[in-house]
């Protein structure tokens, strides 16, 4: 009797299924996202933009869980090819930008193919760590991919700047 009431618990909460699909906990969702400054000139034009997780907008970053960002972008036509890149995030909290550490911020260590040439459609993937420390916040997350070379004339031209907003949880 005791098996057949546990059994009915968990079927009345949803805990046991029988010919259930199995349920994702990581959402992925293409993102609206703006362009730093409109009058820039950027060495490529980003495509899409993709969170994970989240299901809707804006995003839920969870403090003490990853989130993945993936940027797909393409090199724009009459512009010298990328061959070192250096990514760049800042929270921004009522307009001042707070620096995001991240670990690895070579662009061509996290999915880019360097050197990026004229013509060439690319993706940027990053899994962010998101601390248990940070504040519980509303903000927009600022993610820019620059151009880095030894000659300094080239050092610090963005591929693409891009900004969404995020929630802090």
């Amino acid at each position: 009797m005791r098996s057949f009431l546990v059994s009915v618990f968990l079927i009345a909460f949803g805990v046991a299924c029988v010919n259930c699909k199995p349920w994702k906990s990581k959402l992925a969702m293409s993102v609206k996202f703006k362009v730093c400054d409109e009058s820039a000139s950027y060495l490529a034009e980003v495509g899409t933009v993709t969170v994970e997780p989240c299901d809707k907008q804006p995003c839920t970053l969870r403090k003490g869980k990853n989130s993945t960002i993936t940027i797909s972008f393409t090199e724009n036509k009459g512009v010298p090819a990328v061959n070192d890149t250096k990514a760049i995030v800042h929270g921004i909290v009522a307009g001042i930008p707070f620096p995001f550490t991240i670990d690895n911020d070579d662009g061509c260590k996290s999915g880019v193919k360097c050197p990026v040439k004229p013509g060439d459609s690319e993706v940027y993937k990053f899994t962010l760590p998101i601390s248990s420390v940070y504040p519980s916040v509303d903000c927009v997350v600022k993610w820019e991919l620059k151009q880095t070379s030894k000659d300094r004339k080239k050092d610090g031209k963005e591929v693409f700047c891009i900004e969404i907003p995020v929630a802090v949880k």
